[in-house]
């Protein structure tokens, strides 16, 4: 069984709003390194799969950016919807997408936005999950992040008996799917070994088909007219039009009897918010993390993200100072994740 790998891209990146914007979202940008990140997500996976075997999902509106990023993946694998609709159905059209090349193939599927620290323990990761689905075709398969310190903005993996063991990687079987909890339920997550579910997921094309179809069979049939049309841009507007909008943990992975995961430390960071960007990027001798060009007196553990013009602080600490094209935005770190909310409200 050949591996196909899927790269999801169609997010908006609204949580690092001013620097991401929808014309040019997060995945796009580069944080903390000299790639973008899906230029990086790309890469780490070249390896594993090779450029014909890589699938992109993207908003029809970023396509020509993404395919402009990414010119070694050939045209045709850069698959544009024409509105988000969340994961279940960027699933579910590369699902198709590959079962139409490779009808028992693997599947291995990954946000483009993440930044992974350690690369080699990562494809080591992923070339685990291939051999797992040889031995457990008809599983769905999670990989699992071990956590670092009880975060309230992930979902949870409640992990239980180990199916499979290789090396220092284990397969375990999933007892339970937490949704995102307060800080006192997180704290009992990490004591109860549960890990971060960060959207990484392998299976067998046709298993994942099949899970569709048996759990959420209004997109499944939605999907068989498209895989019998010849794949025009309307058919795939009429399977957009018509899908609902669900991600594929509650549609399937919350559904299915046969799922597992594997707990992994690659040094995950899913760069979600500008607090995730404080700790991915170096910082200096006060803990302040710095793009572009600013200058600080007393000031301790900010963020600050400078466009034209140098920024200068005085005094503040936790904060986020970010710069973008449209405007500037102050925020305390720890109300960060409020920045999508915000930013709803100020475009009505």
């Amino acid at each position: 069984m050949a591996l196909h790998v899927v790269v999801m891209a169609g997010g908006k990146g609204e949580r690092l709003w001013p620097v991401s914007r929808a014309d040019r979202p997060k995945q796009l940008i580069s944080f903390g390194s000299d790639k973008s990140l899906i230029r990086a997500t790309v890469d780490r996976l070249l390896p594993l799969a090779g450029p014909e075997r890589v699938c992109i999902v993207t908003g029809a509106d970023i396509a020509p950016q993404v395919a402009a990023e990414l010119p070694d993946i050939p045209a045709s694998n850069i698959l544009a919807e024409p509105f988000g609709r969340n994961t279940a159905p960027c699933i579910a059209y590369a699902a198709a997408f590959i079962a139409a090349r490779d009808p028992q193939g693997m599947m291995a599927v990954f946000p483009s936005d993440h930044a992974i620290a350690d690369t080699d323990v990562f494809q080591k990761t992923v070339a685990y999950g291939a051999q797992c689905l040889h031995d457990f075709p008809e599983h769905l398969i999670t990989i699992g992040i071990e956590p670092t310190h009880p975060e309230t903005g992930y979902g949870y993996i409640a992990p239980s008996e180990v199916m499979h063991s290789g090396g220092t990687m284990v397969l375990r079987r999933v007892a339970a799917f937490h949704e995102k909890p307060d800080r006192e339920r997180a704290q009992n997550y990490i004591a109860e070994g549960f890990l971060w579910n960060a959207g990484m997921f392998m299976w067998r094309v046709d298993t994942i088909l099949r899970d569709i179809k048996r759990h959420v069979p209004d997109l499944s049939d939605n999907l068989m007219r498209l895989s019998a049309s010849a794949w025009q841009n309307s058919d795939i507007l009429s399977f957009y039009e018509n899908a609902r909008a669900v991600s594929i943990d509650y549609a399937v992975m919350e559904k299915a009897a046969k799922v597992a995961v594997i707990p992994a430390d690659f040094g995950w960071n899913d760069v979600g918010s500008w607090d995730a960007v404080g700790k991915l990027k170096p910082k200096d001798r006060d803990g302040n993390t710095v793009e572009g060009t600013a200058y600080f007196h007393e000031c301790r553990d900010n963020v600050v993200w400078a466009g034209v013009k140098p920024i200068v602080c005085i005094g503040i600490d936790n904060l986020v100072v970010a710069e973008g094209e449209e405007a500037i935005l102050v925020c305390p770190r720890e109300r960060s994740q409020d920045v999508s909310s915000v930013l709803k409200k100020i475009r009505g």
